[in-house]
């Protein structure tokens, strides 16, 4: 049976054996500078996030994992993808206290603030933490966002009007479930980036 798109994470980016990672939300901006040295700038398009991936030492068996996977993937298919240096929030090291909670947006503040119910009374979430949910349909999009705000949840388990980047895109909604471990957003390889490792 044919895989599907986008692949998911455990079937394939936590097969790869990671040596080194970039995880990167970049401006995407043109600019110009006046004769008065002031510099001006104009938004060019919707930030996304990039990064490279460089794979460690590995043996022939883990290679025949994950090279037809890679072959397969480039130019054609995406997958889902997180930060591995931020799986999880700071202050909830590996989600446990989550569990069996379930977090939505419960208020679209500005296309920079959210505000979220569901969760365990008093979680913390700390400027650096990411989340992520999905919104729109065919296809299916996944927001990534990184928490600009330190914010605590009250006794009913709510945050109002957290601040995060990069701006929250139009088509998302109240009600939305928010996923806070693991938080992942889709990707694909860009065409040409590859760059086959030597054998010996």
């Amino acid at each position: 049976m044919a895989l599907t798109f986008p692949l998911s994470c455990p079937s394939f980016f936590q097969l790869l054996p990671i040596k080194e990672i970039t995880f990167d939300c970049p401006e995407v901006l043109a600019t110009t500078r006046t004769k008065g040295g002031e510099i001006l700038t104009a938004d060019n398009g919707e930030r996304l996030w990039q990064g490279e991936i460089t794979l460690g030492q590995i043996t022939r068996a883990e290679l025949s994992r994950v090279r037809p996977l890679i072959n397969l993937l480039r130019g054609m298919g995406s997958f889902l993808i997180f930060d591995p240096i931020r799986p999880f929030p700071q202050a909830d090291a590996n989600g446990a206290l989550l569990s069996g909670f379930v977090p939505t947006i419960s208020a679209l503040v500005s296309n920079r603030e959210l505000s979220i119910t569901g969760l365990p009374p008093g979680y913390k979430l700390c400027r650096d933490d990411m989340l992520s949910f999905r919104y729109a349909a065919n296809p299916t999009r996944y927001a990534l966002h990184e928490v600009v705000s330190d914010a605590t949840a009250s006794a009913g388990g709510n945050i109002t009007a957290m601040e995060v980047n990069p701006p929250i895109r139009a088509g998302a909604t109240v009600g939305t479930a928010v996923t806070l471990t693991r938080p992942i957003c889709k990707a694909m390889i860009v065409p040409d980036s590859h760059r086959a490792g030597r054998s010996n």
